[in-house]
């Protein structure tokens, strides 16, 4: 990744049913851990963005807005997910249910972006 496109901290983890979990983590620089697994265990995969993922990414973040929350059903509590974007004053931080994405096209974007980073 060139240091012209400028990306904030990226953390995001989803918990679902059967012990399913994914955890992302994008560092400042580009750097990406994905972490995922259900009742088995898998080693995570590690990577660089490239420019053009680094670019779409910064796109992605910038059409986010302001955080907002979309809770889970009552009678389904699973995929409840959280996105934490940035770092101390500039934090921002979205918890929501992943079956409520459709209603919210920018961060069913940038969420669809960060699982296929592997």
């Amino acid at each position: 990744m060139t240091k012209s496109v400028s990306i904030p901290r990226i953390r995001y983890r989803c918990v679902g049913e059967d012990d399913y979990m994914l955890h992302i983590d994008v560092t400042d620089d580009g750097a990406f851990t994905i972490d995922c697994g259900d009742y088995t265990s898998r080693k995570p995969t590690r990577g660089k963005l490239d420019r053009a993922q680094a670019q779409q990414l910064a796109e992605l973040l910038a059409a986010l807005g302001e955080p907002r929350e979309h809770p889970a059903p009552e009678d389904n509590p699973c995929f409840v997910a959280e996105l934490t974007v940035g770092d101390g004053r500039s934090v921002r931080h979205y918890r929501f249910w992943e079956g409520a994405l459709d209603s919210d096209p920018d961060l069913k974007a940038l969420v669809r972006l960060l699982e296929v980073l592997g």
